[in-house]
């Protein structure tokens, strides 16, 4: 899939607001098939920049809540919680 520097930027810009793909197929003018195809394959500079917004947004909403939680907030800490779970299991698959 041959898009410009500026559909690619868009892609991640629409993908660091936690857009659905369909969504933001759309919202750049390209077909959703082969975008979800791109998403798919886990490589290349769209999966790239898919992966990078919401990556992006993801650690924006764990730096706010790892704060919150240091500073006493038993919503953030049971989130916290949550966060090291699911990186201990990530780590676990890594390793088979």
């Amino acid at each position: 899939m041959n898009l410009t520097d500026e559909i690619i930027e868009e892609i991640k810009n629409l993908s660091s607001l936690l857009l659905e793909p369909k969504e933001i197929s759309i919202l750049v003018g390209i077909d959703t098939k082969k975008f979800l195809f791109e998403i798919e394959q886990q490589k290349g500079p769209v999966y790239k920049a898919y992966f990078k917004g919401k990556t992006e947004t993801k650690k924006a909403i764990h730096e706010n809540v790892i704060k919150m939680a240091k500073h006493g907030s038993p919503q953030a800490e049971e989130l916290a919680k949550e966060f090291i779970f699911k990186q201990h299991l990530a780590e676990k698959r890594a390793r088979k």
